[in-house]
């Protein structure tokens, strides 16, 4: 019986020796772990497609800062303490508390609107360190969104503009977004919260400036979409919302590059990392695919028509 017990545990011990060990990939998220499962998905299931199986293949170390972007340089600090082989640092409030905490441990980020503004990268065709990634786009698309809103509400002359001060994307939202608002005659009202405990206070000062529809940029003011459209709702605010699923969950409108192309993309540049590849030889993608959702019932709500003109160029339009 012992002999056979030992003959059995033999060939067992000898495929777990051999057995390869999990790739060890930490993941930086700004928001929190349920809303993060959400948002990530399309990067995990493509992750899972390229043959990064969670548990077999990878381990996915998971640091969430809770919509806490003041936490981020810690838990980045933690994370690569812990060593990881790569970090996954989706925006750009987490790729830039990343690469302070490392300058050897690659990184990968995913929605980055201007990466050698923000000193993530030399050059987007050479990034040169050790982060790479997809931005979102070459330029600012604030002041699109400012042109969709004024065919809609070509009366609105208050606009409030809504987003996190510790990201490099507001200022350069708002850079371009201020000559174009004043050279039409509007008025526009920022307000920055940089944690959900600063947000209600925000609202208030746009509630005492009388905004006639309100602006989003960032990944912060993504994450605390429910809290802020609900607000709006309350107020009869429109809002124009900087990524699709803003419009899914209420605003009238939004426009930008897809997200979930960027996130499948931003899988498969760390596919490449994790076989090989350096992070500052491999370019930094730009996205091809841009979504203009239209959310009518929202619109309808406010007593508010969507022109033809907007509907026809829409990618989708919920009724």
């Amino acid at each position: 019986m012992l002999a056979c017990a030992a003959a059995w545990i033999a060939p067992q011990a000898k495929a777990q020796a051999s057995r390869p060990a999990l790739r060890h990939v930490g993941v930086l998220a700004p928001s929190t772990a349920a809303k993060e499962a959400v948002t990530l998905k399309p990067f995990f299931d493509r992750m899972a497609g390229l043959g990064w199986v969670e548990g077999r293949t990878v381990r996915y170390d998971r640091a969430f800062a809770d919509d806490r972007q003041e936490a981020l340089p810690g838990l980045a600090k933690a994370l690569v303490e812990r060593g990881p082989e790569l970090i996954y640092a989706p925006p750009a409030t987490a790729a830039i508390a990343a690469s302070r905490a490392t300058q050897r441990i690659p990184i990968v980020f995913a929605s980055v609107t201007d990466p050698v503004g923000a000193g993530l990268a030399q050059s987007l065709a050479r990034p040169g360190g050790n982060v790479t990634g997809i931005s979102n786009y070459g330029e600012t698309l604030a002041p699109k969104r400012f042109e969709l809103l004024r065919e809609v509400l070509p009366g609105a002359r208050r606009l409030g503009f809504m987003g996190d001060p510790t990201d490099p994307t507001t200022r350069a939202d708002l850079a371009a977004l201020a000559p174009v608002v004043a050279a039409q005659g509007a008025v526009l009202v920022p307000v920055h919260p940089k944690n959900p405990d600063e947000l209600p206070g925000a609202l208030a000062v746009l509630d005492g400036q009388r905004i006639d529809a309100l602006i989003t940029t960032t990944s912060l003011m993504f994450n605390l979409r429910e809290e802020i459209l609900a607000h709006a709702t309350k107020r009869r605010w429109p809002v124009f919302g900087h990524r699709p699923p803003m419009a899914e969950a209420g605003a009238i409108l939004a426009y930008a590059a897809s997200l979930a192309e960027q996130l499948r993309r931003s899988a498969e540049v760390v596919d490449k990392v994790l076989k090989g590849a350096r992070p500052g030889d491999v370019p930094i993608e730009q996205p091809s695919v841009f979504e203009l959702i239209v959310n009518r019932r929202s619109a309808k709500a406010l007593g508010i028509a969507i022109p033809d003109i907007v509907l026809m160029r829409a990618d989708r339009v919920i009724e």
